[in-house]
């Protein structure tokens, strides 16, 4: 399937739309969110009720209604699911196989903790090495990120930024900034809900 998606860096004329950093996160959470009512509602394509949900979550994240959960459910399904690599999804019958690769990267500040962590395939991990984790999905595998990869991703980025004082700041700032993540590849678009139920059946 050949992606058809919105990133920051190749649509730079965006920026104005969002007011800091944080409208971006929230913005693109809120695509998530209507992602998966598409997907619980069984649509294959986004209709006039998948954007209300959309508009809905992103007024009441940013009026502080609604909030980011932390990564408690995010974590329990990593131990829970420790049999198949989070980045391409291959199953393993040998644990052994898999490893451990750090979300954000140790030599970017990347940390040792749980939320920090999580089980892939040798392949995957040596592929993406120290390369964000959303611009190796978009550059180098030429796909959207799974919904459970995106949700602990986004959640991630945004905790970092809160903790960080980064939430207000806007993108010049952002800009000049050493983080472990890349702000460029948060995806303000997001492909039909049909392409994350069956993606395969989309090429």
């Amino acid at each position: 399937m050949a992606i058809e998606f919105d990133i920051l860096h190749e649509n730079e004329k965006k920026y104005p739309r969002y007011a800091n950093f944080g409208e971006i996160l929230l913005w693109s959470y809120a695509n998530l969110q209507m992602v998966c009512a598409a997907i619980n509602m069984g649509k294959v394509k986004y209709d006039r009720s998948c954007y209300m949900v959309r508009s809905k979550a992103f007024k009441a994240y940013k009026e502080g209604r609604w909030n980011i959960h932390d990564l408690l459910e995010n974590n329990i399904a990593k131990l829970k699911s420790d049999s198949f690599c989070w980045y391409c999804g291959e199953v393993f019958d040998d644990k052994s196989k898999l490893t451990i690769d750090h979300v954000f990267p140790r030599s970017k500040g990347g940390t040792d903790d749980m939320d920090n962590i999580i089980m892939v395939c040798k392949h995957c991990n040596s592929s993406k090495r120290d390369t964000d984790l959303l611009e190796w999905y978009f550059v180098q595998r030429r796909e959207f990120p799974p919904i459970p990869i995106l949700a602990h991703y986004l959640k991630q980025i945004y905790f970092y930024a809160n903790d960080n004082d980064l939430l207000n700041k806007s993108l010049g700032e952002i800009e000049e900034m050493p983080l472990p993540f890349n702000y460029r590849y948060i995806p303000l678009d997001y492909p039909q809900p049909e392409y994350f139920v069956n993606p395969k059946a989309s090429d």
